[in-house]
This record gives structure tokens, C-alpha cells and sequence, in this order.
């Protein structure tokens, strides 16, 4: 979590490209190779719960 005010435009570019690393260095998300689709499953929830 970041906390920076309106004026702090610099540490917002920072911040930014850090989670943007972050985000970059985990990669693709695992469960899509399993062909999984989150969606679907919570739409099968639904219904099964009615």
C-alpha cells in the first residue's frame, strides 16, 4: 500500500513503477494454465446456493 498526497507527483511515478515491477516479477497467473475460469465458477455458486 502506497500513501502519498496530491502534491508528491514524483513518488506516485515511484509507486507506480513499483507495483508495476511487482506485478511484472510474478508473472502470468497460474491458474489460467489449468484453464480455470473464475467467473464461471462464481455464476456455478450462485445457482448451486438458489
Amino acid at each position: 500500500m502506497y500513501w502519498l498526497s496530491g502534491a508528491e507527483s514524483e513518488k506516485f511515478v515511484k509507486s507506480v513503477e513499483d507495483a508495476y515491477e511487482k506485478v511484472e516479477r510474478e508473472g502470468p497467473n497460474p491458474i489460467r494454465k489449468l484453464g480455470i475460469n473464475i467467473s464461471e465458477k462464481k455464476e456455478e455458486s450462485i445457482i448451486v446456493n438458489e
